[in-house]
This record gives C-alpha cells, structure tokens and sequence, in this order.
C-alpha cells in the first residue's frame, strides 16, 4: 500500500474495442489489497492502476465497439474477455486492476467488451461496488448451487461476498447463517436478515455449532470465502448432498484440511473465478427488480484513496470500502 502514489497521466482516444469511462465511484475488494502486495498471482508492473470494481460514465468509443455508446452509465466485469460461457485461464489476461489498468483513477480506458450498462434505479455506488463479491455471489449461489427456497446458506465473515451473499440468499427465500469474530458484526449481520450467526473466535468448532443450530441438519449451501483453512468447519456444517463453492484463497492451515463427511454425506465441491459479464448483468437487474442497495460500509474521496486501502486492510468493514471520483 506505501508504494500507491497520485500521478498525472496523459491518454489518448480509445482505440478499436475500447471505450474511455470517467470514473464515479470504485472499490477496494480483498483481492486488491494482495495485488498491491504483489500476493495475489505474482508483482505487477509498477505503474499498473489498481482497483477492479468501479462505475461511470462512458465518454469515448473505439471503432468495433456497439454494445456501449458516449452517456452510458456503466460498469464492468473483472474480465475484460469474458462475456459469456465457461470460464478459462485466459480470462486473466484481460484481468481489470490486476493485469490491465483498473479505476482508481479520473478516467479508466477499458475493454468494451468488459462493459455492462447500469438499470436507471441503481446508483453509481450500488453498481460500481458488485463486479468482484457480488458478482462471485452470484455466480455461487444461482449458477453452481442453485440455491432453492427454504434451504439454508452459510458464508463466511462479513465482507463484501458475505454481505451481498447475505442479501442474494435471502430474495431467493434462504436462510443465512453467518460467521465472524466480532458479536458486534453479527448483530449489524443480523440487522440485515442473517438468521443465525456463530462467533468463530470464542467457538473454534464453530462447525459443529452451526450444525446445532440448524437442528442437527446442517447447510445445504456454503460460501467458502476464506479457503482451506476454514474448509474442515464448513464442511462439519454441511447436511447431506450439500454444495461448497470455493471462493477464498487464503493461506494453507497448519495441518493439511481432513475434509470431514466429504464422502459420508456426498458433498460436492466446486472453486469459482468470479463471474462473466452475462453474470453481472443478470444480478443488476435482479438488484433492480428487487430495490436490493449495495452494502457499503464506507466511502472515501479520491484523495484518500491510500487510507480506503488502509481501512480495508484493517478488516473493521461490514460489506463493502468505496471511493467516490466526482
């Protein structure tokens, strides 16, 4: 975070499949802190711009571009290549603040291609906070899961994913069970409908808690934020038949995870890259339908966007760290 620093850039007009967005609102997801880290897939160029959440309006446009025209409000998805269809490793190349230029910045030149065009009800801060968690949620909970009424999801802390999974679960008639260290969290979780809520740090099986207090029959759907370090306890969690989706990414534990009633109760498990801009555009208009507001715990101006970072590493935030440009 202490090499982050304010420069002034010329650019030029966007060439063929781009478009130039002036920047209204971006976000900090927790991947960013890692990529300015050089802890998330290697060092980045140092002149890279960071930040892959972000929303504005469309100023300029390539040749080849249809899908975005001057005056749109848009935002995009992580990918810049990936519209549609199964995912690829090689959606990474056109990764938004990790492998190109992001929105931390007064202007952002990106892929076309990448760009969604926001509902007229949604807020540049609802829209330009949900590429990376709420997109991942989504993808989670309706494209792997297929979260269904009257069955029961649990996610992990209190962050972006978790929020935004918090919300998305529960339009689908879910219920939600939430984990965190802080009883404060919980109670701010519980004030946006998480039903139940288990505190991992004074209960380290906090597993087999959650399994209690669905009355012994566990989840039917976790959200897997953290990674294998949490692994044992969601699966402990889980009822038969249930779907982990992995999400995190964090550190390996101590001792190698021993995935509890992985075979005994048939769970399935499947990891997920974020999401496609087809999946971003199904949940802003499931936002826009249902009124859903984005979580937003705090925003900074622009000139202090090296202490939104330094917030966001602090992990205090309840869903999501923004930065308003104009």
């Amino acid at each position: 975070i202490d090499t982050l620093r304010r420069v002034d850039r010329s650019w030029a007009a966007p060439g063929p499949g781009m478009a130039l967005v002036e920047v209204h609102v971006s976000a900090i997801a927790a991947r960013d802190i890692g990529i300015v880290s050089s802890r998330f897939l290697g060092s980045k160029r140092p002149e890279l711009v960071p930040l892959s959440e972000g929303a504005g309006r469309v100023v300029a446009v390539g040749s080849q571009v249809a899908n975005v025209k001057v005056g749109d409000r848009v935002t995009a998805g992580h990918f810049g290549s990936w519209v549609d269809g199964p995912w690829t490793p090689a959606n990474y190349a056109a990764d938004i603040g990790n492998e190109i230029d992001g929105w931390l910045a007064d202007y952002a030149l990106l892929p076309a291609s990448a760009l969604a065009i926001i509902p007229d009800n949604l807020s540049y801060e609802d829209a330009g906070v949900i590429s990376g968690s709420g997109v991942t949620a989504w993808h989670a909970l309706h494209v792997v899961a297929g979260v269904r009424s009257g069955e029961t999801v649990l996610t992990l802390g209190t962050g972006g994913v978790s929020t935004i999974g918090l919300q998305l679960a529960k339009l689908a008639g879910a219920r939600v069970v939430v984990t965190s260290s802080s009883d404060e969290k919980l109670e701010r979780m519980r004030g946006l409908g998480a039903d139940l809520t288990a505190n991992y740090r004074s209960n380290a099986a906090w597993g087999e808690q959650v399994l209690k207090l669905t009355g012994g029959r566990g989840v039917d759907v976790v959200l897997e934020n953290v990674g294998r370090e949490t692994l044992d306890q969601s699966m402990l969690a889980c009822a038969n038949n249930a779907r982990i989706v992995m999400i995190g990414t964090g550190p390996l534990p101590k001792e190698l995870p021993k995935m509890p009633g992985f075979y005994m109760k048939n769970l399935m498990m499947k990891a997920i890259s974020n999401g496609s801009v087809r999946m971003l555009q199904d949940l802003m208009r499931a936002m826009s339908a249902s009124g859903t507001k984005s979580v937003i715990d705090k925003v900074y101006p622009f000139e202090q966007a090296v202490e939104a970072f330094e917030f966001m590493r602090g992990s205090n935030h309840i869903g999501k760290v923004a930065i308003r440009h104009r």
